[in-house]
């Protein structure tokens, strides 16, 4: 019923955390769509049953400096990337605010 608006990565926790046992990871370009399978999915048996204790979200949009139109070469230099090694632990996320100046900058 979902599965052309939303990806959902299910999760165990189960011994990881004394206060969890899974957590979803769900994808949408539409957060309205994200929402409602959360809210059917509280619907049902396993839904009603379980008790949220944490919500992040997380919004993203298409980019806005980089395309295959905008520049090609840099695109391929990216999508052609290929990384070694064991798959890293941790994502860090550093937050940029951009306020009038930086998007008049040129």
């Amino acid at each position: 019923k979902h599965k052309e608006n939303v990806l959902v990565d299910l999760y165990l926790t189960r011994g990881l955390e004394t206060n969890s046992d899974f957590f979803f990871r769900i994808n949408a370009y539409d957060l309205a769509k994200a929402q409602t399978f959360m809210r059917e999915f509280r619907s049902t048996a396993v839904g009603k049953n379980a008790d949220v204790f944490e919500t992040l979200v997380g919004v993203t949009k298409p980019l806005n400096y980089i395309s295959k139109e905008k520049s090609p070469s840099l695109n391929a230099g990216l999508s052609s990337a290929t990384y070694s090694g064991p798959a890293p632990r941790y994502v860090i996320v550093i937050p940029v605010k951009k306020n009038a100046e930086w998007w008049n900058m040129s």
